[in-house]
């Protein structure tokens, strides 16, 4: 009551016109207001999003594979093929070279987008991501996952050169990509998680994923880095800034480093620090310090005693730390390398048969695995004399 009724648009024909002219204009009219409202609505200037599909596949010859490729649990090691816009990723048992199970890894619903690993215009932190400890291809302490991070790049949209470090905070909004946990034992898909900004590093712990982003090349101020921890069980992840490079991880925990650990990346000197141990929920555990190397496995080489930066040398004392038992592994002058176990990560120590000649050959003297408390094994070492 009291309102007046909106009256109804109608359309008159005007006086002499016959039925077929009538209903051209009209038609005319609906033409016309089409035109007007695709014009008054905005286009969206984003293309559809993409989704990332994992399919089994059936590979014959591990030859096709290539590197990134890290040790597993059982006696396998996960190796990967990148051609064709597919990433394909195998376990192959490291014993017969046979393959244990498959799969590809493609983008549906992008024609212009595809899939790689990390490359960035700063190659040295592209460089960085091809590292075993926190790389694009990394594996969990007791061998049983695997994650990879993948970089998703328009193909009209290649990163440009930049020369100016601010200006890639910009660039850093644009930047997208996934990282997806494997069950090493049967390829199963534990996690799929699409991340933006810069992906500066990922480390697996026996139950975590960890990546650290950034909005620049570099976690620090500008960088506004931040480390997210998802759990592999599928509960909520935990998201912390940091100013630190996350470096490594161990069984349960993750190590910062206030630089890169990469030669090509950190200030001179490059070394020895102190590496800042934390939980996935980000609560400080302690502190390494005197570190010099960090391995895939959870392990840190250290300095016995302080050593001025930039004065250490091949005599210095050194040692070989568990990370989460704290079990200390004299070097005793001996080399330590990563390799790779039946059970997944391990560290071998050589020694040269002639310590007084550079040239001479090194032998296996001991070996740790990440599988057990970090005691050294002194047995099997035939194990090592064919790789």
């Amino acid at each position: 009551m009291g309102k007046h009724p909106r009256e109804a648009l109608t359309f008159v024909p005007p006086v002499g016109a016959t039925p077929h002219t009538f209903f051209i204009t009209l038609c005319a009219i609906a033409v016309t207001l089409t035109l007007s409202l695709t014009a008054c609505t905005p286009r969206s200037s984003h293309p559809t999003h993409e989704s990332l599909t994992i399919t089994s596949r059936t590979l014959k010859n591990a030859n096709d594979l290539h590197m990134p490729s890290t040790p597993t649990n059982d006696g396998t090691h996960v190796s990967t093929a990148l051609k064709n816009n597919i990433l394909t990723v195998a376990s192959i048992n490291s014993t017969e070279d046979t393959p244990q199970w498959a799969l590809d890894i493609s983008l549906t619903n992008a024609p212009d987008s595809s899939i790689s690993w990390p490359s960035y215009s700063d190659h040295s932190l592209t460089g960085r991501l091809m590292s075993t400890a926190v790389g694009a291809l990394v594996v969990s302490p007791h061998g049983n996952y695997v994650s990879l991070a993948l970089q998703v790049t328009r193909k009209q949209e290649e990163e440009p050169q930049l020369t100016d470090q601010s200006s890639t905070v910009e660039l850093a909004s644009q930047q997208r990509g996934y990282v997806v946990v494997l069950d090493a034992r049967t390829g199963k898909t534990v996690l799929t998680q699409e991340v933006s900004g810069f992906i500066l590093a990922q480390a697996l712990t026996n139950d975590h994923l960890a990546v650290e982003t950034a909005r620049a090349y570099f976690p620090a101020g500008e960088g506004e880095g931040t480390i997210t921890a998802f759990p592999l069980d599928g509960s909520a992840p935990q998201a912390a800034p940091t100013d630190q490079w996350l470096v490594g991880a161990g069984r349960d925990s993750l190590l910062l480093s206030p630089q890169p650990l990469h030669h090509k990346m950190c200030s001179s000197p490059c070394g020895p620090f102190t590496l800042t141990r934390i939980s996935t929920g980000g609560q400080k555990l302690g502190t390494i310090t005197h570190a010099d190397k960090v391995y895939r496995g959870g392990w840190v080489e250290r300095y016995k005693e302080p050593v001025p930066d930039g004065e250490a040398s091949a005599q210095a004392a050194r040692e070989v730390v568990d990370v989460d038992t704290g079990a200390a592994t004299d070097l005793n002058g001996d080399h330590a390398e990563e390799t790779g176990l039946p059970t997944g990560p391990g560290l071998l120590m050589t020694r040269r048969t002639d310590p007084d000649k550079q040239s001479s050959p090194s032998v296996p003297v001991s070996w740790l695995s990440a599988a057990d408390d970090g005691h050294r094994h002194t047995e099997n070492l035939e194990q090592f004399t064919s790789k």
